[in-house]
């Protein structure tokens, strides 16, 4: 790995940052700070279009800690409106940010010990119990950011660096059609002909279940 400086995430971010995620809890952080390291190791900035960077996300769905995928949108500005934050619900914490135009990857994860003693942390106890996180007690929150913000990467992440990581984005789309029996408007990609008619999926599901025109939406 060639020698980088790690930036420092101000306070300012990481407000900003807590703002967007809507509460207080040190997952968020440790995405923000996993994002920023990615980016220092491969020398890039953040994206502002959808074609700069790619994210690519392990967290899954409704589980501890899956916050973190919501520091690294912040930090690197991949997004999923862009098009460039890629989730794929593996029930993990890594990231891999890919830059497009050279090829380059880094896959940064939280180190197992780490992330494995989570669950014995009063903080994610209550959280198991049904506590929101907006609702702990500060004492019991602002020290695990604070320990995320300040420790040394090394002992927080694993990385692993890819000189060619195979990627191949797919093109932004600017057709559209309309939808034959709602009326709404499909991007031509993910709508199907059917006869002389375009239709979005939905529509054109209820169709071939019933033998024949969709009925009429509720």
């Amino acid at each position: 790995m060639k020698p980088f400086e790690e930036t420092i995430i101000t306070a300012e971010e990481l407000v900003s940052a807590q703002a967007f995620h809507g509460h207080k809890c040190p997952a968020m952080p440790q995405g923000l700070r996993a994002g920023h390291l990615a980016m220092d190791i491969l020398d890039v900035s953040r994206a502002r279009g959808g074609g700069e960077l790619i994210a690519v996300v392990e967290t899954g769905y409704h589980h501890f800690s899956g916050c973190f995928a919501d520091g690294v949108m912040v930090a690197t500005g991949c997004t999923v409106g862009k098009g460039n934050l890629v989730q794929k619900p593996l029930g993990k914490f890594a990231l891999t940010l890919i830059d497009p135009k050279s090829g380059r990857a880094v896959r940064v994860i939280p180190r197992y010990e780490r992330m494995s003693q989570c669950l014995n942390m009063d903080f994610f106890k209550l959280r198991a119990e049904g506590v929101p996180p907006y609702a702990l007690d500060p004492d019991v929150v602002e020290p695990l950011i604070e320990d995320v913000m300040t420790r040394p990467w090394q002992e927080i992440f694993e990385v692993k660096e890819f000189t060619h990581y195979p990627y191949e984005k797919a093109p932004e789309i600017f057709d559209a059609v309309q939808c034959a029996h709602c009326g709404e408007l499909v991007v031509t990609s993910y709508a199907h002909k059917y006869g002389e008619q375009w239709y979005c999926g939905p529509c054109l599901d209820q169709m071939l279940h019933t033998g024949g025109m969709p009925v009429e939406s509720r």
